[in-house]
């Protein structure tokens, strides 16, 4: 009996480990496309669209984990990432294609990609004068100086030892009732560098949008008529441009950056080739309206409908930068394009600081630069305006994060009608239109706590006349 329980046991405790093994490996393989993926496109983007050195991005912008879990290489315009050991492990490639950034393979060949392998961004030659940056107001009337200066110095300085611990801002930009009155840049960056916007490209897709309305190429209450949405018992049949834009689709999508390692939005940017194609597989689980959920899959999808509002790529490809950036002097700021040839709506639009002033300053003045109408009448008004369903959770518009009394507000501090445009790792444009205030923020802030946004600009505020 005893020898029975025994052989028993030993079974028992194969099985266990044997299960375990398997359930291990099986989530390092789910996993390993996640940091290659990352590290793959992070290279792939600052070397070749930011032109920054390999050692910098090395030791800035890829965590010590990630260094260790992945081993990398450059090979031409392509990026080579790896994970693991046999037979666990996953390699992914980023690959950069002049004009459109850098794509992801997703484990597929180069003959997957998809779209132009370069294209001849179009941008004129020099800046016209009346776009021209604005020397910096040394003394602005009403201005406390000295206030704004110690501001300015706290949000720069670091005294945490690890890396990943500190602010590591990287620019700073305030204007103020239209005068440019404080411009600051981390070690070794300066205002030519073009950074990773993150999710504040959403922000840039919402106004491509109010573009096309203003061109009468797109209706917002047009459904969306993403492929294979059109079940009749399917909800997302239901599903509109506005619903998109608005994040209140109702789909159902993990947004989940560190809470969880292996989240809807890890694998759609980066491990897809095809990111619409990877939104759209994910049901709509609330009616379509009733629901607000921030989530990339919804911009990423605009994306789609954008490209598919042109007659032919060749005018998609070259729309955001004829109808937009150029319009503003936006020279440095570069959509990236997925491997299907899609421009990523909602992440990896890499641009500068001033770049970002002068889209902040773009809907300051209510879409109107130079006298020129760029977003129709009423979208930056539409743009800021709550919905009811995010007035559940917390304010939002047409891809810009508001600070409107909402079941859990933002900024309590600051004023009410502050929008912003903010991305991962603490970017962020925020519009401040009763103080006529502009403020950039770029960095890489790894630790969240590291950085206080409200409390910068509290201090920026009491600095300024009323």
């Amino acid at each position: 009996m005893g020898k029975t329980v025994f052989k028993v046991l030993k079974i028992a405790v194969v099985i266990l480990l044997v299960g375990g093994l398997l359930f291990i490996g099986n989530f390092l393989n789910r996993l390993g496309p996640l940091p290659t993926g990352y590290v793959a496109h992070s290279f792939c983007s600052n070397l070749f669209v930011s032109k920054r050195n390999y050692h910098d991005i090395n030791s800035q912008d890829i965590t010590a984990l990630q260094r260790r879990l992945t081993s990398t290489q450059v090979n031409g315009n392509s990026v080579v990432s790896s994970f693991g050991f046999w037979p666990i492990g996953y390699t992914s490639i980023s690959v950069y294609r002049p004009g459109l950034g850098c794509g992801q393979l997703a484990g597929e060949t180069m003959a997957a990609l998809e779209g132009p392998t370069s294209l001849k961004r179009d941008i004129p030659r020099e800046q016209p004068a009346e776009l021209e940056w604005p020397k910096l107001v040394r003394a602005p009337e009403g201005v406390n100086t000295k206030a704004l200066k110690l501001a300015m110095d706290q949000a720069f300085a670091d005294i945490a030892e690890d890396y990943e611990d500190r602010q590591n801002t990287r620019a700073l930009i305030i204007f103020h009732k239209g005068q440019l009155i404080a411009e600051q840049y981390g070690e070794g960056f300066t205002p030519h560098i073009p950074l990773n916007s993150w999710s504040m490209t959403k922000s840039a897709t919402s106004a491509l949008i109010g573009i096309l309305v203003k061109q009468g190429k797109i209706n917002l209450q047009d459904k969306a008529q993403i492929t294979g949405w059109d079940g009749a018992d399917d909800l997302r049949s239901k599903v509109t441009i506005e619903h998109l834009l608005q994040m209140t689709s109702g789909l159902k999508f993990n947004e989940g950056y560190e809470s969880d390692p292996i989240s809807d939005v890890q694998l759609m940017l980066m491990n897809s080739r095809d990111l619409p194609a990877y939104a759209a597989k994910f049901p709509v689980t609330a009616e379509p309206g009733t629901r607000w959920s921030y989530q990339t899959a919804s911009p990423v999808l605009l994306g789609r409908i954008i490209r598919d509002s042109f007659d032919s790529d060749e005018q998609y490809y070259h729309f955001p930068q004829r109808a937009l950036f150029n319009k503003l002097g936006m020279r440095n700021a570069y959509y990236q394009a997925d491997g299907a040839g899609t421009y990523v709506g909602g992440a990896f639009l890499y641009a500068t600081a001033r770049d970002w002033a002068r889209f902040g300053l773009l809907y300051l003045n209510d879409g109107i630069v130079n006298g020129e109408r760029i977003l129709p009448e009423g979208w930056v008004e539409y743009s800021h305006t709550p919905t009811d369903a995010s007035m559940k959770a917390r304010a939002y518009g047409a891809q810009f994060w508001l600070n409107d009394k909402s079941a859990n507000p933002w900024m309590p501090s600051i004023p009410e009608d502050a929008y912003a445009a903010q991305g991962h790792y603490g970017q962020a444009v925020i519009i401040i239109p009763s103080r006529e205030l502009v403020v950039v923020r770029m960095g890489q802030t790894y630790n969240g706590s590291a950085w206080n946004m409200e409390l910068f600009l509290s201090e920026t505020l009491a600095a300024l006349p009323e």
